[in-house]
């Protein structure tokens, strides 16, 4: 999902309190699962192809699903 972070009220308002995420910080990619809670710990300034994959490695792997390879090769584990 996509939040905006510098927006005054609504669902966007509602969510940034929801995750304690300030307004007008830096772009953060979380990974949730289906509750809404997190599958990862939150990481901010994680902005490349390669952590971002990385990543998503790492939630995957906390669920116990395999990543595919495509993602490996991505993330520069191959």
């Amino acid at each position: 999902m996509l939040v905006y972070n510098n927006r005054s009220g609504g669902m966007d308002r509602e969510l940034l309190e929801r995750y304690d995420e300030p307004a007008w910080n830096f772009q953060v990619i979380r990974f949730l699962d289906a509750a809404g809670k997190d599958v990862i710990p939150r990481k901010d300034r994680v902005w490349t192809t390669r952590g971002v994959a990385r990543r998503m490695i790492a939630a995957l792997a906390a669920v116990d699903r395999p990543a595919p390879a495509y993602l490996e090769n991505l993330a520069g584990s191959r």
